[in-house]
């Protein structure tokens, strides 16, 4: 990328007008190609959405297209405020509790999942499933409730509606694989799949599963953090 067009104060100058962009220096090699870009911020936005915003303004302001490796985004919280908590859609969903309720006499069950992003009460979801129930659907309403906790969480780019529920074996263990559908701000529907090995702990595969699928959407294809 040359900036012999543009100079560094320009792209400095740019960079700084971003939202919670507090101070920017742009290093540049003796060839005038931008080599790194040193972002400081405070916590309002994640890394990543800053990354993106300089990629965009970079390109629009002056057609300049930068490698996202080339950018580092280092956050501190501005003297004399509060430590943000991270929200929802920074953090990854974990377990907090799960357990079933079957009556076999009328052949009735329900399921009940409670998730959490934290440490505090206000930072914990509960979803449910209730009806009618067989044994042959032992995986699977354990894994509409964690999709119902999924879809209470707040901010939460949703809703996701649980498509499949199958339990296999994978190299002689047994694996729970779940297929989520969501749709996008334009209608199209995602595919967020999951699996989780059954560690004898038999419906807790369904809800890592779940978390499986549901976590590496938060975090844009990373991988899992359940315990």
């Amino acid at each position: 990328m040359d900036v012999n067009e543009v100079s560094v104060e320009q792209m400095e100058s740019l960079i700084c007008q971003l939202p919670t962009v507090m101070k920017c220096v742009v290093a540049v090699n003796d060839w005038g190609s931008v080599e790194e870009i040193h972002v400081l911020t405070d916590l309002e936005r994640t890394p990543k959405q800053i990354v993106r915003d300089v990629e965009s303004a970079l390109l629009a302001g002056f057609g300049f297209k930068v490698d996202h490796k080339r950018i580092s985004v280092a956050q501190i919280i501005p003297e004399g405020s509060e430590p943000r908590r991270a929200s929802t859609s920074e953090r990854r969903l974990k377990i907090h509790e799960y357990h079933m309720d079957a009556d076999s006499q009328h052949g009735a069950g329900r399921s009940r999942v409670i998730l959490s992003w934290g440490d505090q009460e206000d930072e914990r979801v509960s979803g449910e499933w209730s009806g009618r129930y067989l044994p042959s659907q032992y995986y699977q309403v354990m894994a509409m409730a964690a999709v119902d906790a999924v879809n209470q969480v707040p901010g939460f780019p949703g809703p996701v509606v649980l498509s499949e529920c199958r339990l296999v074996t994978m190299a002689n263990r047994k694996v729970v694989l779940v297929a989520l559908s969501q749709y996008d701000k334009r209608r199209r529907e995602t595919i967020l799949l999951g699996v989780s090995e059954n560690r004898g702990d038999g419906q807790g595969a369904s809800v890592r599963a779940v978390l499986d699928a549901v976590n590496r959407r938060i975090a844009g294809g990373g991988g899992t953090d359940h315990e």
